[in-house]
């Protein structure tokens, strides 16, 4: 895998381990919460069927992880944002941003229709460690003002 690549699976998975050692929600198939660490287990993944499907199941456990906290309400998301980014962790807003089918699906709508939509939109927007273009800063910024209005 590109150097790239090899960045992103080891974020998501430092994300993931935090998610597990932290929050463990109890809604997520006891198969996954048993496991004996995350990381040894994509490493098994990647030995027995290589890194880039280690990583393309990693990326789906972290959208499994980002859709499990879709109800985190505003406060709690900047706490954990707080504790990611304290931890020198991809924050919950990032990773939301990076991975979220909801956060895509509202970026190709243009338009923010729910309070938890807005929540989302709100939460990566004001996350100053999220790697937004300026461009997409400013349509988010857009779609907030006009829910707001």
């Amino acid at each position: 895998m590109s150097p790239e690549r090899e960045k992103e699976f080891e974020e998501l998975l430092a994300f993931l381990d935090f998610y597990f050692e932290n929050l463990k929600r109890p809604t997520l198939p006891v198969s996954i919460c048993n496991l004996p660490t995350l990381r040894a287990e994509a490493e098994r993944i990647a030995r027995e069927h290589g890194r880039s499907k280690a990583l393309v199941g990693t990326r789906q456990a972290v959208n499994d992880v980002a859709e499990e906290l879709s109800d985190l309400a505003p406060e709690s998301v900047e706490l954990l944002d707080q504790a990611l980014r304290g931890a020198g962790l991809l924050t919950l807003s990032e990773v939301r941003r990076r991975y979220s089918a909801l956060y895509r699906r509202i970026l190709k709508r243009g338009h923010i229709k729910t309070d938890t939509e807005y929540y989302l939109v709100n939460g990566v927007v004001v996350d100053q460690t999220s790697a937004l273009e300026p461009e997409e800063r400013d349509r988010l910024q857009a779609m907030i003002s006009a829910y707001e209005g």
